[in-house]
């Protein structure tokens, strides 16, 4: 699958897909990205889930809930449009989405199993995306988007709470 072209996705989205490495396919990203993310918590104590590097900030296991949710929207997007649905699909407010979230009871263990659970649908999709269904438009939040845009944006919004991750988070913690 190619990289999408500009137009095939929201102007915000480019925060995202500017930070893709340079090579790499859809299905080489999407892995490599959650094990690394996997990796970079792994050695952190579980008390570190409850970490937020400055008041009003999610914590870590709320970091991880707004990465398995957006995965699960985006996701419902790309079948929505690849199976031909020209409905336009609303927007999500992810600030009102985590005021509803309680991490008290999860484990970084217990996240990483649903987000490697949503990981694998998404891989899943990926593999039964034909090149034709990948350039498909739908409409969302109020902007035109294509199935392969939005593989792609997943890749590029984990990379970005990777970089929020290692340049706030783990600095403030004591590993």
């Amino acid at each position: 699958m190619k990289r999408p072209k500009t137009g095939e996705y929201a102007p915000f989205h480019e925060n995202y897909l500017k930070l893709l490495p340079p090579r790499g396919t859809a299905q080489s990203l999407l892995k490599k990205t959650f094990k690394d993310i996997q990796q970079t918590l792994s050695s952190l104590p579980e008390s570190a889930g409850d970490y937020a590097y400055e008041p009003g900030k999610w914590t870590l296991k709320q970091m991880l809930v707004h990465l398995i949710d957006s995965e699960r929207v985006f996701a419902y997007r790309i079948l929505s449009f690849m199976r031909g649905d020209r409905i336009a699909l609303p927007g999500f407010n992810q600030d009102i989405w985590m005021e509803q979230v309680d991490t008290s009871g999860r484990t970084f263990k217990n996240l990483f199993r649903e987000w490697k659970t949503v990981r694998d649908n998404t891989l899943f999709l990926l593999a039964q995306c034909t090149e034709e269904q990948s350039k498909f438009i739908g409409r969302a939040s109020g902007w035109n988007v294509t199935p392969r845009a939005l593989f792609f944006v997943i890749i590029g919004h984990q990379i970005h709470h990777m970089n929020i991750l290692t340049g706030k988070y783990l600095p403030g913690l004591e590993v």
